[in-house]
């Protein structure tokens, strides 16, 4: 059986196998001979996620500032528009209970 690269599956497809892969080893039901290759597909799956999660959180911190304009509303007529601080506040998102 040929497994699908992580980077091919959907997120939750990935989640979704990483918690059985987890399931075999906390119920001892790997095989000696495949526990490393389980143990690897996990870390690899592991690092793909990670990934996603990162370039999401940056895609987030990108927009972040544009949100805020739209939430400040448009100048009063006759100003130039506000542009958003260079340095926005730090914000912190709940991203639920995933495993990293």
């Amino acid at each position: 059986m040929t497994e699908t690269p992580p980077e091919q599956l959907t997120y939750g497809q990935a989640v979704e196998e990483l918690n059985a892969i987890i399931a075999e080893l906390d119920e001892g039901l790997v095989d000696v001979d495949a526990l490393t290759a389980r143990f690897q597909r996990a870390i690899d799956i592991m690092e793909d996620l990670d990934g996603r999660i990162r370039r999401a959180r940056a895609k987030v911190d990108e927009l972040a500032p544009r949100l805020d304009a739209i939430a400040r509303g448009p100048a009063p007529s006759g100003e130039p528009p506000v542009a958003a601080s260079p340095d926005p506040p730090a914000t912190t998102f709940d991203y639920g209970d995933e495993p990293f």
